[in-house]
């Protein structure tokens, strides 16, 4: 099929996110596509004001310095469409002579790439549009898991590994250590701080995620007992957890984001706050904030390389006439770590969320399952080497 096609990235950035965007790119220019090759300023805001920067400039050495650039590089943007906006955008398109549209993002972004499928059939509009997994919170169905989770989880890991490095100078020490990780209804990277283990010393872990309801006053129970027993604690916390009744925890006076979401990030200053009120415990707060998604020192290779595949593999799909579907990651040994890629249809994703199985989770001792442990492992492996400048990392843009 002639014409021209269209990238957007959309939501939260990741550390590799820009690999997929390249991906897609490289496969388009390998397969000798003919069309141009746009992207979209500032995701969902470049699709309704037909911003597009022209992607098929890239030079080669611009195209591989985004590969290690975290971030969003075509910029991203929040935004609720409407079934108007919607009808806007496949204008947009129409006039531009779009025929292929790839779309980088987690279940909301595969949602509105369900919207701008259906339209295009509605009106008869002949348009490939096929959804690219990203996210963090790794929450997306029809995929053994997220592309960007695996950075995030093992820069997590590496946090939680330092500080019970340092926790472990103090020959006597029973401080506790709050750490709250991103996570809005899902705890796969509160989670993924299991992977550091026991390494010695007198600390033990406390693990909370948004499926298993929060106790408060058991909270404090296990905080009271360990400071009995002369013992530190390192407190992870997912930002989304709830309380028996779903509400969520420090969940007064909450503000909402223009998806109309509660803006999430505090729970771990109040669980601070009522350690302080009900205990004379020492504790205090490390929030990771955005570093978990952005830092690219601790990305993980696998997840660099499969970022990078998923986006070759959409363009695959997208030259076969695949239309309507998100590009998914299937497990195909539980010993040995094999992948493969998948069309999933884009009605199984849009708008859903995967959870933490609960059987991966122990409530008596607040901490994840070996299951849990076999599953991330293999997702954090490898290490890349940054190319530097004046002792920082050398970054590429494109807007």
């Amino acid at each position: 099929m002639n014409g021209n096609c269209l990238i957007v990235q959309s939501g939260g950035p990741t550390a590799v996110i820009n690999n997929s965007l390249i991906g897609i790119l490289n496969g388009a220019i390998d397969s000798s596509f003919k069309g141009q090759i746009y992207g979209a300023v500032g995701g969902i805001h470049g699709l309704l004001n037909e911003s597009f920067v022209n992607l098929s400039d890239l030079s080669n050495e611009e195209r591989h310095r985004l590969r290690w650039t975290p971030g969003a590089a075509l910029g991203s943007w929040r935004h609720k469409l409407t079934i108007n906006e919607i009808e806007n955008i496949l204008y947009v398109m129409k006039k531009r002579d779009i025929r292929y549209f790839f779309c980088i993002g987690g279940n909301g972004s595969m949602k509105v790439a369900q919207m701008i499928h259906d339209q295009a059939k509605k009106v008869g509009y002949e348009l490939i549009v096929i959804g690219v997994p990203k996210s963090i919170d790794n929450d997306l169905m029809g995929t053994d898991h997220s592309p960007g989770f695996g950075s995030a989880a093992k820069f997590l890991a590496t946090c939680m590994l330092d500080i019970k490095m340092d926790m472990k100078s103090y020959m006597v020490s029973n401080r506790i250590t709050i750490i709250e990780t991103m996570g809005r209804h899902t705890g796969w990277l509160a989670g993924a701080c299991s992977l550091v283990g026991d390494v010695g010393g007198n600390c033990q872990d406390l693990i909370y995620i948004p499926e298993v309801p929060f106790d408060e006053n058991d909270f404090i129970s296990r905080i009271q007992s360990l400071n009995l027993e002369k013992k530190s604690a390192v407190v992870v916390v997912s930002e989304g957890i709830k309380d028996h009744q779903g509400n969520l925890i420090s969940g007064n006076d909450l503000n909402f984001d223009i998806l109309g979401r509660p803006k999430l990030g505090g729970v771990s200053s109040y669980l601070n706050n009522i350690i302080k009120e009900e205990t004379d415990i020492h504790s205090h707060v490390i929030l990771p904030s955005t570093w978990q998604r952005s830092s690219m020192l601790f990305a993980a290779k696998t997840d660099v390389s499969e970022a990078y595949k998923v986006g070759i593999e959409a363009w695959s799909f997208a030259k076969e006439n695949y239309s309507g579907v998100m590009i998914g990651i299937s497990r195909e040994d539980l010993t040995e770590y094999k992948i493969s890629y998948k069309a999933v249809p884009l009605s199984v994703v849009g708008g859903k969320e995967r959870f933490v199985p609960i059987s991966w989770y122990d409530q008596e001792n607040c901490s994840m399952s070996q299951e849990f442990i076999n599953y991330v492992r293999p997702i954090i492996q490898g290490e890349l080497i940054l190319p530097l400048e004046n002792g920082l990392p050398m970054y590429g843009r494109v807007i």
